[in-house]
């Protein structure tokens, strides 16, 4: 793990003085390269990448090590950022190397960042990232919600998507408390419209304080026998929605891996990192059976992955001595002819 701890400041977009209208970018070289960090339209009188910067999004610039994190791995990466003194946290991805050392600086970072964070120029940030393929991230709280809601449906097969979104929210939080991980649910049981259920899912998600937030979802798209896999969306968390993914896939599904999706509700508007987990497809008969088999196996190892695999033995609870059982003496004195009935029975 690498940290940095100093003073901040911001770059990038139209507003940004302090480049020139054509500086571009030191390893993105056009809007492709990474399209969700670029306005669409190039600001009037600009030619350069900086100034099209998008000041809305999470990004960072610091003085990178090559030799650490080559050009090539940095858009991948993600950083955890906070604000040193309210302890607040967000995450961001690499936008340019800077600021120069001669700014007495660590990092430069979006608009966007430092509005989230309620940082203004210069004050202390701390910066934490790590080289893809090192140990996996964990988290120390995350909010976790099912897709759709009871009163607005998602898909609906062999497996009905609502019904099952909420069993693997449940169960993922349950494997990731038993990991030490803080985790709240959410589960929408009053929105009647498409629109309202999006925004009070991202609502109760931007109303917590977390890490992490993770939404849960089947996939759809038509009846067959055969598999078709899971996959994990998103759109900075590309390292981790690879490692869902894949955490997913080795209950024996097929792999489909993350996917990048700048259209989804969810994952434009929750403030804090998110990504959204296709288990399965509802409509497919072998993912169906699979799913059922493998559905505890399926919640743990994203537990793993998101919260450390557990390690030690379990806990043996102490095996009891069976009850001892006393039979009381009565003793009756009596004259004459009696009957004695006990539960029911008489007694000769």
């Amino acid at each position: 793990m690498t940290t940095f701890r100093g003073k901040c400041s911001w770059f990038g977009g139209p507003n940004d003085t302090g480049v020139s209208p054509s500086e571009g970018l030191a390893f993105y070289y056009k809007v492709s390269d990474a399209p969700d960090l670029f306005l669409e339209q190039q600001p009037a009188g600009t030619t350069g990448l900086a100034r099209r910067l998008d000041p809305d999004q999470h990004y960072i610039a610091c003085r990178w090590d090559y030799a650490v994190t080559p050009k090539t791995m940095l858009p991948d990466m993600e950083i955890k950022v906070t604000n040193a003194k309210t302890g607040k946290v967000a995450y961001a991805v690499p936008g340019d190397w800077g600021p120069h050392i001669d700014t007495g600086r660590c990092a430069d970072i979006s608009p966007g960042l430092m509005s989230a964070l309620g940082l203004k120029t210069d004050d202390e940030v701390i910066v934490e990232f790590q080289p893809l393929g090192a140990i996996s991230m964990t988290y120390n709280s995350i909010v976790i919600s099912s897709g759709h809601g009871s009163k607005i449906r998602g898909a609906h097969g062999i497996l009905d998507e609502v019904d099952e979104a909420r069993r693997v929210t449940e169960q993922l939080a349950e494997e990731l408390r038993a990991r030490g991980v803080d985790v709240v649910t959410y589960h929408d049981d009053i929105s009647t419209g498409q629109s309202e259920n999006l925004s009070r899912i991202t609502d109760f998600h931007n109303s917590k304080i977390r890490d992490l937030d993770i939404s849960v979802h089947f996939n759809a798209f038509e009846q067959t026998s055969k598999p078709r896999g899971c996959e994990v969306l998103y759109v900075t968390q590309g390292t981790l929605a690879a490692k869902l993914s894949s955490a997913i896939a080795s209950n024996g599904f097929i792999d489909r891996g993350p996917k990048k999706r700048t259209d989804l509700y969810v994952l434009n508007n929750t403030e804090m990192p998110c990504v959204l987990l296709e288990i399965c497809f509802v409509d497919s008969e072998a993912d169906a059976e699979l799913y059922g088999d493998t559905f505890h196996g399926i919640c743990a190892a994203l537990a793993d992955e998101l919260g450390g695999a557990m390690t030690g033995a379990p806990d043996i609870e102490e095996e009891l001595p069976p009850p001892t059982y006393v039979v009381p003496r009565i003793e009756i004195e009596t004259e004459g002819d009696i009957i004695v009935i006990i539960n029911g029975k008489q007694i000769t």
